[in-house]
């Protein structure tokens, strides 16, 4: 393919010096560098040249935190593809990947990349938990305020994805969508453009703007006809496409430019990084990226757009800031306390139809206090028996900033022989996303080999399952939670010395501590019950338990119960 570069070297070779120059002005600044060429059509084009950045600051927090730590700590959203989403195999993929684990390379140092809730990747910088967000993150004034940003490495645009037989006419103008029900994904440029030019201008009434977590839900619902358009880049919707009975409806409105993102204050970390996307750009790294990952693999599979579409020719102004909220939210993942999987590599084996509990333990890393308004809630999967029946389930207690909680979700393996991965993420009383996205991974294939012990963390040798309760409770009734429990520790545990007692959460038990009824070897299961009684209102309740001889504790129980009226 004939890049717009290709044809203008010419050109640039003629004002090279005035780009140097002009870029060198533009990284001293902290602005984000553009292409030296313009863009020519409503493609989406990764940036052609690159240009020297100035000799590196000293040092900054950041920066020596990498250093001491030896890699760095990457925030990312696996669930955009084709920048960023899991493969059948259970690997992260994408251009962005592609993109910070070249950078990595060249930086020769290690990339940790862990997946966040999109909304939160401001959030996660500005708590330190991670040095660099690249997540299809567009430079805009407002985030501007909040972050840093890299040379710009590739230019996205606005698109509309429609359904192949729907009825939307030609789009040339951004209000033409004020007709339709139109699908964005929280936390994203597309979000506030309709927000901020259609729904606050009273061109589209409220109801018919439909917020997702992920845009793969959107999607999901434009197939099914919730909506009648979705709004998001133009590379995500030929991914889409070319997959499913869609068509690109339109594209322009605003161009995207993606870029990676960190911490204000951070010179030395910014001088770096820019320093090695710009030879990224020089020596045609991101252009092999962008065919590989892009236009490579998208363009030319979906149908031809609306002939005759022009962008409109004055561009769209820009959104108004908005005020910081008073406190910052995140979350660490601390454990798998149940339901062990090794990073997808081991997941634990659970009877087809099986009832069974995923604990997570988890860190409230933010300034916010996490009240019993807050949720875990069901993100995104493999497949859309993912969830596993799971439904979304407060937090237990007020978790103040620094405190862990455990936090229980009843699940449901699906009935058909397969490996499961379920995305998790924590909600706001708002339903503002944010944190660490965690998961659960089982399988239920037959002949699965037993969890290797030493593949299991500390303090969760075991394997859990739920038999009981297997549904919902009526308030102020008795019930048995009965788990099977599968001793994966290497060692006996003698009925003698090894008790299982409350830890934490609701208590409805009648007694907070029990005698295990049988020494149980290396290996074996036991049937671990417990009297309990449900509370006097309705709601969700979660209860942890836990197998302990002395100050050690084996094996982490939870469960969280429905209870209704």
């Amino acid at each position: 393919m004939l890049h717009e570069g290709d044809r203008m070297r010419p050109l640039i070779l003629k004002f090279f010096p005035v780009l140097i120059a002009t870029s060198l002005i533009l990284i001293a600044c902290s602005a984000p560098v553009v292409s030296a060429a313009p863009i020519a059509s409503t493609t989406p084009t990764a940036i052609m040249a690159g240009s020297k950045p100035p000799t590196a600051p000293e040092s900054d927090e950041v920066w020596d935190r990498i250093l001491k730590n030896k890699k760095i700590i990457v925030g990312s959203s696996w669930d955009y593809p084709p920048f960023g989403s899991v493969n059948p195999d259970f690997h992260v993929v994408g251009f962005d990947i592609a993109l910070i684990e070249e950078i990595g390379r060249r930086l020769q140092i290690p990339i940790d990349i862990q997946n966040y809730a999109f909304e939160g990747l401001t959030d996660a910088l500005q708590l330190n938990q991670i040095d660099l967000a690249v997540a299809a993150i567009s430079v805009n004034p407002e985030r501007a305020q909040l972050m840093s940003f890299s040379p710009v490495y590739y230019i996205d645009e606005a698109a509309v994805l429609a359904r192949n037989d729907s009825q939307v006419p030609v789009i040339t103008n951004f209000e033409n969508l004020a007709g339709f029900r139109v699908g964005v994904a929280r936390g994203t440029t597309y979000e506030k453009m309709v927000q901020h030019y259609l729904v606050d201008t009273g061109k589209m009434p409220a109801d018919k703007m439909f917020r997702y977590a992920q845009s793969d839900e959107a999607v999901r619902d434009l197939i099914v006809r919730r909506v009648d358009v979705v709004l998001l880049g133009q590379a995500t919707a030929n991914y889409y496409g070319s997959r499913q009975d869609l068509k690109v409806a339109a594209v322009g409105f605003q161009k995207q430019e993606l870029a990676v993102a960190m911490r204000l204050g951070t010179p030395r970390l910014n001088a770096e990084i820019a320093r090695v996307i710009n030879d990224m750009l020089k020596d045609g790294t991101i252009q092999r990226l962008d065919q590989e990952y892009l236009k490579g693999k998208t363009a030319g599979m979906l149908s031809t757009l609306i002939p005759g579409y022009v962008s409109p020719s004055t561009p769209l102004p820009p959104i108004p800031t908005t005020t910081p909220a008073k406190c910052i939210n995140g979350m660490k993942y601390v454990a798998d306390v149940t339901i062990p999987d090794n990073n997808m590599q081991n997941p634990t084996f659970i009877n087809p139809g099986a009832g069974f509990a995923k604990v997570w333990r988890l860190q409230n890393t933010g300034t916010c206090t996490w009240t019993t308004n807050y949720h875990l809630a069901y993100a995104y999967g493999n497949v859309s028996a993912a969830q596993m029946n799971g439904q979304s389930v407060p937090i237990p207690f007020n978790v103040a900033p620094g405190q862990n909680v455990d936090v229980s979700v009843n699940l449901v393996a699906p009935n058909e022989q397969s490996t499961y991965q379920g995305f998790w993420q924590m909600e706001t009383d708002a339903g503002n996303r944010f944190g660490r996205t965690i998961w659960v991974g089982i399988t239920t294939r037959v002949n699965q080999p037993a969890p290797v012990a030493t593949n299991v963390p500390s303090g969760n040798s075991c394997v859990v399952s739920i038999e009981s309760p297997a549904g919902s409770i009526n308030i102020n009734n008795a019930f048995d939670t009965i788990w099977i429990v599968k001793n994966a520790s290497g060692q006996d545990w003698v009925s003698d010395s090894v008790d299982y007692r409350f830890v934490s959460g609701t208590a409805m038990h009648e007694k907070a501590a029990y005698d295990l009824p049988q020494t149980v070897k290396n290996g074996e299961s036991v049937k671990i019950i417990v009297d309990m009684f449900a509370p006097d209102k309705p709601g969700n309740y979660s209860t942890n338990w836990a197998i302990v001889a002395g100050g050690k504790t084996f094996c982490s129980l939870g469960i969280t119960v429905s209870v209704i009226q």
